[in-house]
């Protein structure tokens, strides 16, 4: 078995990217939703606690079929960068759904976790840290077309999806520079062109 680092990345939120490969190799991904329908037992208000229940599950069954070596998940917002903005509700999920993961990955032996801002991820991924994220999304998924990780004809075309595999390139940047894919511009442009040679 290769010692390459076997990355899993997440865009956690309600709806959440994920993306996982090996240093190297290209990477695969995926987005959903935790829940759409986390309702309280007898009615009442959707419940973050559905939520961070499957999370977990999810968690724990990526985990188990995909064994990472190290997990790096987008860094929550600061409260303070927000306040009187976002409810209680949403700080929750903000910062319980990374807490929750984070558990679980320690319990199936995954202690290797780290955060990554999105001003890093962009400035790596395209070149443009100070980017606001509405207008970088577009161009994240663009970036991740030309390489090839999503089809235009994907039936998941999210931007969460994106999302994560730019945050999975950032860490294998990070953690693995000598087998870390360009996502240069120059780079990509030559790789289209051999891909429609072929």
């Amino acid at each position: 078995m290769t010692d390459a680092p076997r990355i899993l990345a997440l865009d956690l939120a309600s709806r959440f990217g994920w993306a996982f490969g090996v240093a190297g190799e290209k990477p695969i991904s995926g987005s959903s939703y935790f829940t759409r329908d986390g309702r309280a037992p007898r009615g009442g208000p959707i419940s973050n606690g559905a939520k961070f229940w499957n999370a977990m599950r999810f968690a724990s069954a990526t985990i188990e079929k995909y064994k990472p070596t190290n997990i790096v998940c987008e860094m929550p917002i600061a409260p303070s960068s927000k306040q009187g903005q976002t409810s209680t509700a949403a700080f929750e999920i903000l910062y319980g759904l990374p807490a929750v993961v984070r558990g679980m990955a320690y319990g199936l032996e995954v202690y290797e976790w780290e955060y990554a801002t999105p001003s890093q991820v962009r400035k790596h991924f395209i070149k443009n840290g100070g980017m606001k994220g509405e207008e970088a999304k577009p161009i994240v998924f663009r970036k991740c077309v030309s390489l090839g990780w999503i089809s235009a004809t994907d039936e998941d075309i999210s931007h969460d999806r994106s999302d994560a595999l730019a945050i999975w390139s950032w860490a294998e940047a990070t953690l693995a520079p000598k087998l870390a894919q360009p996502v240069d511009d120059l780079f990509i442009k030559a790789a289209s062109r051999k891909r429609g040679a072929a």
